[in-house]
């Protein structure tokens, strides 16, 4: 039995993974996800909770972490070199460029499922939306586009999450990202 291990820097991954995973592992595979509180909560995880659970029968560990600003190739280096040498089995590390809410950008007939006042004709066909991994602030982008948090301040991103990730397919994302991070986890299955 393979129990594949996922660490994130917040709660909202998780939603998003338990409305997606089930629909693509196998049944004999099982995943457990560690939400933390912010990029620091995770970083010491890594060291402290990570060793215990890699010596776990079965276990793979995927950690993600939102890129944010910083430099893709330079913020998956001190990953690694924290988790190097301090996990007993197979790891992954995915960079979520830029943040997490890129990809329900990738799939826009998803927002509209969930937020039927979309109107996904208005942008399926704009060039921002080719690329998404590279808008920066998307969940502004987000609380500007879909009409039901006209005049709100911050996205409430905890029910954006759930509420997007139960509609989005994996076939049609356009978010490298997210391709790459769901290929890490069948990766981890096979």
């Amino acid at each position: 039995m393979t129990i594949i291990h996922i660490f994130t820097e917040e709660l909202s991954l998780k939603k998003v993974l338990d409305n997606i995973l089930p629909k693509i592992l196998p049944s004999e595979t099982h995943f457990r996800i560690y939400p933390h509180q912010g990029k620091e909560d995770l970083q010491r995880a890594l060291t402290t909770t990570l060793p215990s659970i890699s010596i776990i029968p079965g276990s793979k560990i995927l950690i993600t972490r939102d890129q944010d600003n910083n430099d893709c190739v330079v913020l998956k280096k001190q990953i690694y070199d924290l988790v190097n040498g301090n996990c007993a089995c197979d790891f992954s590390i995915r960079i979520i460029c830029k943040e997490l809410e890129a990809w329900f950008l990738g799939d826009i007939e998803a927002i509209e499922k969930a937020y039927p006042r979309f109107k996904l004709g208005h942008y399926i066909n704009k060039a921002e939306y080719r690329n998404v991994d590279r808008i920066h602030y998307a969940n502004k982008q987000l609380l500007r586009i879909i009409p039901e948090f006209s005049g709100r301040e911050s996205l409430p991103k905890l029910e954006v999450s759930e509420n997007i990730s139960q509609y989005m397919e994996i076939e049609k994302n356009k978010s490298i990202s997210f391709i790459h991070t769901i290929k890490a986890i069948q990766k981890f299955a096979k």
